[in-house]
């Protein structure tokens, strides 16, 4: 996987088990309690896929939002 512009990432750790990285708090990442370690690599990969679909976009879309509502304002100022 493997891609910066992701928010989830997986890394193979020295015992050649997976994990799933959260790259926005430097750490692995956890869902429901559970750190999500000592996974396949598919397995891995598949969490890494659901949890940025789920999640990945969350700051992407708070900065959209953000803008839309700058943009708002910025129209009712000048209309």
């Amino acid at each position: 996987m493997c891609s910066s512009d992701q928010r989830y990432d997986v890394i193979c750790d020295p015992l050649d088990l997976w994990m799933v990285w959260d790259n926005e708090t430097e750490e692995p990442a956890s869902f429901g309690g559970q750190i999500l370690h000592g996974l396949t690599e598919g397995h891995a990969i598949e969490v890494a896929k659901i949890m940025n679909e789920l999640y990945g976009n969350e700051k992407r879309d708070a900065a959209r939002l953000s803008s839309d509502d700058l943009g708002q304002t910025t129209c009712r100022g000048g209309c």
